[in-house]
């Protein structure tokens, strides 16, 4: 009986051992002739934004490299869960891909009643933006600086009211506000950062934070000014805006970032091809001197460390809900 029972287990460990190394091999071959076909990239959110800007530019320097047209998909709704869960439920072999800011990736798992997919198996395959988010008023607003911001916010909060294009710049604004000692102005949401600007610009939201790439258009017409950013250090961008801290709000740092995504159980070897490009991509000259005319700021990193980055922030942004009791609506 015991000798029966080893040749079983020697059977069993070879068909294992086997099986694994067939897995690998298929995985490794799966890599070497990716992509055979063209690839998709979806965009939860409207074409326009910084998210749709940033991921058509990375997806020409993949077609670039990969030899495939990269097409970009736009599937927005319900904070960027719609297109989330389309990439979410999608098959695992690297022809269909999600790039997304935080809110779809950390953010709706905590403040949306019920969502389809589950953003913490959608594997992270590259960091492609950072953005600074920064504060923005009309050009005619009474105050010049962080100092008085706050000072006339403060005497005229029953007639203040701020503007959000989602939960991302809505709790951006409250930290702000707590750090600040501001209370009383009224948080009108609005469905993108365009109509977000544009109530800013007619007098129906007096301040709006967000990216600052969707701010330095007007910002160089001379319709809206920014009183500070959320970066370590000031942008080449706008070199004489002060951060945050400078103005002395010491540790209110208040940046976003775009990342690209996979569905579950995509082969580590395809996701370590995708960042490969994705990472050359980003050094090529046009693309840093793009970035940087959109006020973006270049981190490259690997799957592993994007993944343990998102983890960072997933952690942090949940705290930052639960103590702030934010909730959709």
């Amino acid at each position: 009986m015991s000798a029966n029972r080893a040749i079983i287990q020697t059977i069993a460990a070879t068909v294992f051992l086997t099986a694994s190394l067939s897995g690998q091999a298929r995985a490794q071959s799966d890599a070497e002739g990716y992509p055979r076909r063209n690839v998709s990239i979806t965009v939860p959110y409207q074409a326009g934004g910084t998210a749709d800007l940033v991921t058509r530019k990375i997806g020409e320097k993949l077609h670039q490299r990969l030899n495939r047209a990269v097409i970009v998909e736009n599937r927005p709704g319900a904070s960027g869960s719609i297109g989330s869960n389309f990439v979410y439920r999608a098959q695992p072999d690297g022809y269909t891909l999600l790039s997304s800011p935080p809110t779809p990736i950390i953010v709706n798992q905590f403040i949306q009643k019920s969502i389809a997919y589950e953003p913490e198996k959608l594997r992270s395959i590259a960091l492609l933006a950072v953005a600074p988010l920064v504060l923005t008023v009309r050009a005619d607003f009474p105050a010049r600086n962080m100092k008085e911001f706050v000072s006339y916010v403060n005497a005229n909060a029953e007639r203040i009211s701020y503007a959000s294009n989602g939960i991302g710049a809505h709790v951006a604004t409250l930290l702000l506000m707590k750090a600040a000692g501001i209370t009383g102005p009224v948080h009108v949401p609005y469905n993108g950062a365009a109509p977000a600007l544009l109530a800013v610009l007619s007098g129906d939201a007096q301040f709006f934070i967000d990216n600052m790439s969707s701010t330095l258009p007007f910002v160089r017409e001379g319709k809206m000014r920014i009183l500070a950013i959320g970066s370590k250090e000031r942008s080449s961008s706008l070199p004489d805006v002060p951060t945050f801290e400078e103005t002395g709000y010491k540790d209110l740092v208040l940046t976003t970032w775009f990342g690209l995504f996979a569905p579950p159980n995509t082969s580590t070897a395809v996701m370590e091809k995708l960042n490969q490009s994705v990472n050359e991509g980003l050094q090529d000259q046009d693309i840093v001197n793009q970035y940087a005319e959109l006020g973006l700021q270049i981190e490259r990193m690997t799957p592993n460390q994007m993944e343990a980055a998102v983890a960072a922030e997933r952690a942090k942004w949940r705290a930052i809900i639960e103590e702030a009791n934010i909730s959709e609506n």
